[in-house]
């Protein structure tokens, strides 16, 4: 896909985008590749742009359940396209506090969540709202051929490892040990 290129006036505003900084706009739409915003003091529309794993920390399976069209919204700057598509690429998370950051601490930790999602390579357990941790189906395996697990069932984890740059959380079965306490 081409682009046209960016006017000069457009070329000068990005120029003055600094990495890190903070900057407001609405949000004039909400599509799967992403979001688009209106930046404030932009000399044309649309200059940003929001991917949607910077639109919330959360599983989300549509950036509208985070942003609504004619939303006013404040972004860190992550990036400055002048040349080419003329637009600054945004995150709405990077001013948010990370909610990975705080699971890192509870490794070892035993938890009971539900079933969210089943995978040929094991089950989402939910941690929290909109946070799941994985439960390898080598860790099942451990339940006994006769345990059929469904989305919505009840399951005792133990956290076995965070990964907060990459947003994943290893759970593993507790061993009686760990279950008792």
């Amino acid at each position: 896909m081409t682009y046209p290129l960016p006017s000069l006036a457009l070329k000068e505003f990005l120029a003055t985008l600094r990495r890190g900084e903070e900057r407001t706009g609405m949000v004039t739409a909400s599509e799967t590749f992403g979001v688009i915003v209106d930046l404030d003091g932009a000399p044309e529309p649309s200059v940003g742009f929001i991917p949607p794993p910077e639109v919330s920390w959360k599983w989300i399976s549509s950036c509208d359940e985070v942003v609504t069209i004619g939303q006013r919204v404040t972004a860190a700057v992550l990036a400055v396209d002048n040349e080419m598509r003329g637009q600054a690429v945004l995150s709405l998370i990077a001013l948010q506090p990370n909610p990975w950051l705080a699971w890192a601490d509870q490794v070892g930790s035993v938890l009971r969540g539900c079933v969210t999602r089943l995978v040929p390579f094991g089950v989402f357990v939910s941690v929290e709202d909109g946070m799941d941790g994985l439960l390898h189906s080598s860790e099942l395996s451990r339940l006994g051929s006769d345990r059929d697990i469904r989305a919505g069932d009840e399951l005792t984890a133990l956290i076995a490892e965070v990964d907060p740059a990459l947003r994943r959380i290893r759970l593993s079965l507790p061993t009686e040990r760990t279950a008792s306490g």
